[in-house]
């Protein structure tokens, strides 16, 4: 039986004229784009394929293939939420040899939270993950409490869009910066808002990027729990 990382991926491979991490990297930022309602940046990655050929269910367009995509990933995260984004990504490198990215195993990722922080994550806890790949450290705090705030950094920009869509559909208070955590560099990302009826997601401008990168130095950054005095938040840090 096929896994649901398979099935989102059987989708994508349809799309045959280019290398199937172009297919994925242009998905999930269509992903990202659809769920801020952002239909002129939609519309421009849309404009890669081309128009139609014929009518719409005679003969499958690219656009067909992302949606159905999406419909099995969606379907799966209620069914049993998991990372299937990273899982994808990293299945899809080992199947095709690509040289890609590699993330914490989701175990190891639980594993290390329970570690690093209690069972029972206070509300003012500040989680920051400085190299979030796909968002398993933060999907496993946001396990302990999604009322927490959650900060992912990361350089790759196909990272960044899987921690924030992974993050958004989790109903979590997350920033997801890209950017550098080593230079403090940041170019944009994205603001998930909580709310009573699931995750709002905003675009974040590279000087509200900037100012999120470095909010874990304003809490006192450090590899331990420590209390800000001013702020009351908790800080941890992976």
């Amino acid at each position: 039986m096929a896994s649901p990382a398979d099935k989102i991926a059987k989708h994508l491979l349809r799309i045959t004229h280019q290398h199937f991490f172009r297919s994925f990297e242009g998905w999930l930022a269509l992903a990202v784009n659809a769920f801020l309602r952002d239909e002129e940046a939609y519309m421009k990655i849309m404009a890669r394929y081309g128009p139609r050929e014929a009518p719409m269910g005679q003969k499958d367009h690219p656009a067909d293939h992302f949606a159905r995509a999406l419909g099995e990933w969606m379907g799966a995260m209620q069914a049993e939420p998991a990372d299937y984004l990273g899982r994808v990504y990293e299945e899809q490198a080992i199947a095709s040899n690509y040289s890609g990215q590699f993330f914490t195993p989701e175990h190891l990722a639980e594993a290390t939270a329970a570690l690093s922080m209690p069972d029972d994550l206070p509300d003012e806890a500040f989680v920051s993950d400085p190299a979030c790949g796909s968002g398993r450290m933060l999907i496993a705090g946001i396990r302990r409490n999604r009322f927490a705030t959650f900060l992912g950094t990361d350089t790759d920009l196909t990272c960044v869009h899987m921690a924030t869509l992974n993050c958004l559909v989790r109903n979590a208070n997350t920033w997801i910066i890209h950017g550098n955590s080593l230079s403090l560099e940041a170019w944009g990302g994205y603001h998930v808002r909580r709310t009573p009826f699931g995750g709002e997601l905003f675009r974040l401008a590279k000087d509200q990027a900037d100012e999120i990168l470095r909010r874990p130095f304003a809490v006192q950054n450090a590899p331990q729990v420590e209390t800000n005095s001013d702020s009351e938040q908790i800080a941890f840090s992976f």
